[in-house]
């Protein structure tokens, strides 16, 4: 769990290090990274997440509609950073206030999404006592970590551009970016202690990971409709966006189908 949380510390680092070296050069593919992260998390949800929850418990699709939900509140908070867009209005541009709402939204995003990430086996229940084993060598190479990394790229790299812009200084951003990229760890510690609370009985663990999990696809869920809808300027595809949505779509069904 400590080195898949690390990782996707070391994703973030990537993302805002691309922004300080490359400025606005780092944001010329953007869209296209985008298009096949988004597609890659489409396929992800339905060939793999999907199925998952729904094996725990049917309570799964009731909060699939909560993290949708959740997700409409995050985003409206945050102007769109989750989706790797800021839409900011021409008075909030370049302005040295910084947007404490929009950063505080993403950290939650990132700490929710990555919760599953816990989750290394199924709970098994030995003479009454329920005892959920965590193998953090499957996250790290898992589908829902691929896609968590694929997202979390760019938007560390719109994230450092929007902290940038309000003049802070290399410490300040980095620090913001730091604590950022430690939202999913902290997101799979909290789980791993639910997870193995003494309240948790063998009657509501598949409940509990059925919840979560589903909660976890309404956010994705909103996240990659919401890319592949507006991945391309007037909500248009050019070839290359459309070959890198492809591309993610057929990369998920050959590796999860």
């Amino acid at each position: 769990m400590l080195l898949t949380g690390l990782s996707l510390l070391l994703v973030a680092i990537i993302g805002g290090l691309a922004l300080e070296i490359m400025g606005e050069k780092a944001m010329r593919n953007l869209s296209i990274i985008l298009a096949f992260g988004g597609a890659y998390i489409m396929g992800l949800i339905f060939l793999h997440l999907v199925p998952e929850a729904f094996r725990f418990h049917s309570i799964a699709g009731t909060f699939v509609l909560i993290g949708f939900l959740v997700q409409i509140f995050l985003e409206y908070i945050s102007k769109g950073l989750e989706h790797g867009h800021v839409h900011l209005s021409p008075s909030h541009n370049h302005s040295n206030v910084m947007p404490w709402a929009a950063i505080a939204s993403l950290c939650l995003h990132a700490f929710l999404e990555s919760m599953p990430l816990a989750e290394g086996a199924v709970a098994v229940n030995t003479m009454g006592h329920v005892h959920v084993h965590v193998h953090a060598s499957t996250a790290i190479g898992s589908a829902l970590f691929i896609g968590l990394a694929l997202h979390k790229l760019p938007v560390a790299l719109v994230l450092m551009g929007l902290i940038k812009s309000t003049g802070a200084t290399r410490i300040v951003r980095w620090s913001l970016i730091t604590f950022f990229g430690l939202m999913p760890l902290a997101g799979m510690c909290f789980y791993d202690i639910v997870i193995h609370s003494n309240a948790i009985s063998s009657g509501n663990i598949d409940t509990i990971l059925a919840a979560t999990n589903g909660l976890v696809i309404g956010i994705l869920l909103h996240v990659s409709t919401t890319v592949l809808f507006e991945s391309g300027e007037g909500h248009s595809f050019n070839l290359r966006k459309l070959v890198a949505t492809l591309l993610g779509l057929g990369i998920a069904y050959v590796t999860l189908a």
